[in-house]
């Protein structure tokens, strides 16, 4: 979870500002729990949520010290590469996880087998070790932050990977070509004064934020399963979390301002209120439900 969206500004001056793990060298044990953590995302009680495993299982997992790349990938058990590098590693970097790189200075060190690929045939999630990912979040202050233990790490990189899985499907934009090409022959017929009957359905673009519900559902799910703590925890910020944001929605023109939910401006807050609300309402099929995109995007 990219987390600094609920720190103040007074936090994020701290970042900017004070260097903690610049000189940082991984310990065994940063390391193993990254190895760890893809054992819970190949454990079959998972295969609920990853129903299809071959989805993900290219997926490139990526972090960093001060002199070395780490990277692993799901299909394997171990530690595929460890590439060193001369780059001076920011806290930021060290702070959370995400899909994809969004570091240049790594991008250009990965192997070609990655970097040359794209984002559905080698998907990547990167994101700091165990160490530097729980003391930031720690100092960070955030009122109840859940994530600082090593639960809550596991929790985040499976997270990550409810993204990749959702974006497989490829939902938020035009992406199927043949399809495309129908609509545009059809469009050009009815132009040129064609008179003809369509039977073709009309399938619109979904909201890429459903993706931050379903890793959402993913990493919930998955706390209930293995993380006891993480839940409880997560449940007890969230919950404080929605009493300021009600607060915060009395007060608004809707007319005028965002809603507190607007997806494209808070994803995570859209998240926690659909995701609670999905996983109550459809237990045994959430999973499916938010991968169809005839239930998340508007068909004729």
């Amino acid at each position: 979870m990219f987390f600094r969206t609920f720190s103040s500004e007074r936090n994020k001056y701290w970042y900017n500002q004070i260097t903690m793990f610049e000189n940082y060298l991984a310990s065994s044990e940063d390391l193993n729990t990254i190895v760890e953590v893809l054992s819970y995302v190949r454990n079959p009680k998972l295969n609920f949520v990853f129903s299809n495993k071959s989805k993900i299982s290219e997926t490139a997992i990526v972090s960093y010290d001060s002199k070395f790349i780490y990277i692993w990938r799901l299909s394997s058990e171990k530690l595929e590469y460890k590439i060193p590098h001369k780059i001076k590693i920011k806290d930021e970097w060290q702070f959370s996880w995400r899909v994809n790189i969004w570091i240049g200075q790594i991008i250009n060190v990965l192997p070609s087998r990655i970097k040359n690929k794209s984002r559905f045939e080698i998907p990547v999630i990167s994101g700091g070790l165990l160490m530097p990912f729980i003391s930031l979040q720690k100092a960070g202050n955030v009122f109840k932050n859940p994530y600082v233990t090593r639960e809550s790490y596991l929790a985040t990189i499976i997270h990550e990977f409810g993204h990749i899985y959702w974006n497989s499907f490829k939902m938020w934009w035009p992406s199927d070509k043949e399809k495309n090409l129908r609509y545009l022959k059809i469009a050009k017929d009815l132009y040129e004064g064609k008179s003809k009957k369509i039977n073709e359905s009309l399938h619109f673009p979904g909201l890429e934020e459903t993706g931050e519900i379903f890793a959402f559902c993913t990493e919930y799910y998955a706390s209930e399963l293995f993380w006891k703590k993480h839940k409880r925890n997560l449940d007890s910020f969230i919950e404080n979390r929605l009493n300021t944001l009600t607060i915060l929605e009395k007060k608004k023109n809707l007319e005028k301002e965002d809603s507190v939910i607007e997806p494209r401006k808070y994803p995570h807050d859209f998240a926690f209120v659909f995701g609670k609300i999905i996983l109550e309402k459809y237990p045994t099929s959430w999973p499916k439900i938010l991968t169809d995109q005839k239930n998340i995007s508007p068909q004729f």
